[in-house]
Parts: C-alpha cells; structure tokens; sequence
C-alpha cells in the first residue's frame, strides 16, 4: 500500500469521525434547548412560583370544608338524603384562579366521602337535560320511564376574599376562602365554614 493510499484512509477516517463528534454535540445542544417535564407532588410548592393560594392550600381548604359539611347533622340525620346545587363562588380577592373549581372539587370531596347521603344536582347541563326531556315525551328517542326533575333542597355558594400589603421588597398575602350552605326552601344559612391562609414573599433585586 502507498503512502498516498494511507494517507487518504486516515484523512476519510478522521473526517467521519469528526462528522461525527459534530452531530453528537449538536444533538446534545438540541437536547438542552428542549423543554422538560418533571412529576411534582401535588402538596409541593415552588418557592419561584409562590402566591397566595398553592396547589397544597387548595386542595386542603377543599378536604377540610367536606369533611366539616359532612358532619352536619342535617345531613347525617336526614330520613332522605338531600339534594345539593351549588351556585357560585364570588371572587373578591386579587387572586386569579377560577372559582367554580372550589365547588368542583369540593363536590369531588363529598361524592367520595358522604356515603351517598347527599344528591347532588348537575345543574351545569340543565338545559341538555331539558332537550333530551322533551325528545323522550314526542318519542324521539327512547326512555325508561318518566322521572321528575330535582328541585334543590340545599344550596352551596361561597366567597374568596384577600388582602394584601407590600413594604419595599416584602409582601404579606393573605386569603380567606369562605363556604357556606343555604336551605333553598327558608334561605336560612344552616353551615358554613372557612380556611384562611396568609403568606410573606420576599421579592429579589430583579423582581421588582
């Protein structure tokens, strides 16, 4: 084999493997530019992203207000389990978060923990409910039977109110989630509870 032949096979050899050493460091690159997801716990909150009202804060406000609804001995010693409609929750805090998914996930508390001792009624779809009536009575589409439509013997409804205060680089937050349950026949308030909850966040140099 000549000298020049060598020579040819080492240069090929090493520009394949510099091609190579290129494509690895370019994907790599592209491997860091690209975004990435990691599970969390759902009680944990990141110090970057800290506010008033955290997933952990949520979610135990939500567990404490069925618990404590669930003990009422209006409900606990009904000849008939009741039937529940909620309402709204008003939103009067600097907070901006939607307020329905308080009831939603209350309502999720109470289903699984009530032993089926409240009805509730899904009032989000009302007006489906009310088609699907009126094709069922001019036999459009089948039914098993007529049944009547719930009237509410309870309603839920609530409140979210903040306040909050800076000094420089300091803020306190401070919240309080309110929910309370009417009876829909007298508007009497038969229970009602809150979860308050206030925060200090330290603002960095470069946050203000």
């Amino acid at each position: 084999m000549s000298d020049r032949t060598v020579f040819a096979s080492l240069f090929h050899g090493t520009c394949r493997a510099g091609v190579l050493c290129l494509l690895l460091s370019a994907l790599a690159a592209l491997g860091g530019c690209a975004g990435q997801t990691a599970r969390m716990d759902l009680d944990s909150e990141d110090d970057a992203l800290l506010g008033a009202m955290s997933s952990k804060d949520f979610r135990a406000a939500c567990f404490q207000m069925a618990q404590s609804l669930i003990r009422l001995p209006q409900i606990q010693n009904a000849a008939n389990p009741p039937t529940l409609a909620f309402t709204e929750v008003v939103n009067a805090s600097d907070e901006l978060f939607s307020t329905d998914d308080l009831l939603y996930k209350i309502r999720t508390e109470l289903i699984k923990n009530c032993g089926g001792k409240i009805l509730f009624l899904d009032r989000d779809i009302i007006d489906q409910i009310r088609a699907e009536r009126r094709d069922k009575d001019l036999g459009k589409v089948t039914t098993s039977g007529s049944k009547p439509v719930y009237g509410a013997d309870l309603f839920m409804s609530g409140r979210v109110e903040s306040i909050r205060r800076s000094r420089g680089r300091t803020q306190t937050q401070y919240m309080r989630l309110s929910v309370r349950l009417t009876d829909a026949a007298s508007s009497a308030i038969l229970w009602e509870n809150d979860y308050e909850l206030k925060k200090l966040v330290r603002a960095g140099v470069y946050d203000r």
